[in-house]
């Protein structure tokens, strides 16, 4: 996968053969004087900042990670691995209907009737709509630690310039890697209201890959699930390992978050990211863009 993305010019962590030309190789190690088995390989590394250093994110960096996924997401187009026919998690957006197992971890009622809603709307409308979804090997999981910015030696400004972490990454709807992604722009969004956060990354999205109009139709219940699966696995990762405050990082802002992006109606959250999307595409064909699946 690593492969195919940096032969289609993205900067990612790819491997470098050993002397042997192999990508890796099998290795005997010593630790306390215990040997043992084990498989080493070599990654090249790519200099930068994880996006959760940066600070403030602005609305060009959503736009930036909007367009650096569509280009991964077309790079992945003709990639394909036996690997992959069967691998699930329930950190993939596809295992939402599973994560209605994990809700009695949030205690509150006001928010577990909020996952709840949410999770029973995607499986209402997302779930049989799946089949006609367009599909691939994504990468999954592009969060604030996993995507890597370099400073811009014109504007001296950090930019997205690569991502880590392969290992959420999945075959599934390309429309779950951008509501995954959107999710992610709205954890620390401060200089817009996280709502609007979204229509930055379409609009840097669909400079490279259009959405069809069932995608469209379909992203704001995509976002809103990924939101409540992080916050649903979250708390209920906490109530096995009390004491762990990483695994509230989500929640810190995110139930907020999420309770104000579900309240916005689906008509006006799609007018306001048109007009967002309007700011960057004048083309008629990004008129109404999202409105127009209603």
């Amino acid at each position: 996968m690593i492969l195919h993305m940096a032969d289609a010019g993205l900067a990612v962590p790819e491997p470098v053969k050993n002397c042997a030309g192999n990508f890796k190789s099998m290795e005997t190690l010593t630790t306390d004087n215990k040997a043992s088995q084990n498989i080493v390989r070599l990654l090249k590394f790519i200099p930068g900042k994880t996006f959760y250093e940066i600070d403030p994110w602005t609305t060009d960096h959503f736009y930036q990670c909007g367009e650096f996924l569509a280009r991964m997401d077309k790079s992945l187009a003709s990639f394909n691995h036996a690997a992959y026919n069967n691998r699930n998690s329930i950190w993939f957006l596809s295992s939402i209907p599973s994560v209605k197992d994990f809700v009695s971890a949030v205690t509150e009622d006001e928010k577990r009737k909020l996952v709840v809603d949410i999770i029973d709307k995607f499986c209402e409308i997302v779930i049989p709509a799946s089949k006609a979804l367009e599909k691939g090997i994504i990468h999954g999981d592009f969060n604030e630690q996993n995507i890597l910015c370099q400073k811009s030696e014109v504007t001296g400004e950090y930019e997205i310039s690569s991502v880590i972490d392969f290992g959420d990454s999945q075959y599934n709807p390309l429309l779950y890697e951008v509501s995954i992604a959107i999710m992610y722009m709205m954890t620390k969004c401060t200089v817009i209201s996280p709502t609007m956060a979204g229509g930055h990354v379409l609009a840097g999205y669909i400079k490279h890959r259009d959405l069809p109009l069932l995608e469209r139709k379909l992203v704001r219940t995509c976002v809103a699930a990924r939101y409540a699966q992080s916050l649903v696995m979250g708390a209920y990762s906490y109530s096995q390992d009390p004491g762990n405050e990483y695994l509230l990082i989500t929640a810190k802002t995110g139930w907020k978050t999420l309770s104000d992006f579900w309240s916005l109606g689906e008509d006006d959250l799609y007018k306001q990211w048109d007009s967002i999307i309007s700011m960057y595409h004048s083309s008629p064909t990004k008129h109404q863009y999202l409105s127009s699946s209603l």
